[in-house]
């Protein structure tokens, strides 16, 4: 399905934006509900995206 660099370029790309949010995820969501919506929601699709890369990995 994927080859291995691109699949491990994917996965670290996936960790990287994961860790932003994470990092910024109190001076977010303290923006406003809809941010911290936005952003709980993004978080759960990244997470979402590593398990399924993991299996390929």
């Amino acid at each position: 399905m994927h080859s291995d660099d691109g699949l491990k370029a994917r996965i670290e790309e996936v960790e990287k934006d994961l860790l932003f949010y994470l990092r910024k995820y109190h001076e977010l969501t303290s923006r406003s509900k809809f941010m911290k919506a936005v952003v709980d929601k993004e978080i759960r699709r990244l997470e979402r995206e590593l398990k399924e890369l993991g299996k390929y990995y």
